[in-house]
């Protein structure tokens, strides 16, 4: 038997914006429903059992590290009086772009903790 698209009785589906937009928020606020099953995790150590303050710790000398390392190759090549090179420039823009992501996102990694 070939089932034909004209064969096919067209069923209402009716569903209001609002609904729509509920069941949107609803998922992403992570409200609790009878379907789903949430476990928590104590707050004084992370799944893997780790201590939260060596890795704050840690967190905190990558970025003081981090942050020194690249500003002083930062004022190196801007102190140098030789002529610009591309690998310089290179450099310089390489040390900008780390300078950025270790000032951004180790403190929006570690704000995660709180």
């Amino acid at each position: 038997m070939v089932l034909n698209y004209e064969d096919i009785e067209e069923v209402p589906f009716e569903v209001t914006t609002a609904e729509v937009d509920r069941q949107f928020w609803d998922y992403f606020d992570n409200k609790v429903t009878s379907s789903l099953n949430f476990t928590t995790v104590p707050t004084s150590a992370d799944p893997g059992g780790r201590d939260q303050g060596l890795i704050l710790a840690t967190y905190g000398v990558l970025l003081a590290v981090g942050a020194f390392g690249n500003m002083a190759v930062l004022v190196t090549l801007a102190k140098s009086r030789r002529r610009k090179s591309r690998v310089d420039f290179l450099m310089t823009h390489l040390a900008i772009a780390d300078v950025c992501v270790t000032c951004g996102v180790i403190p929006l990694e570690v704000s995660g903790w709180f």
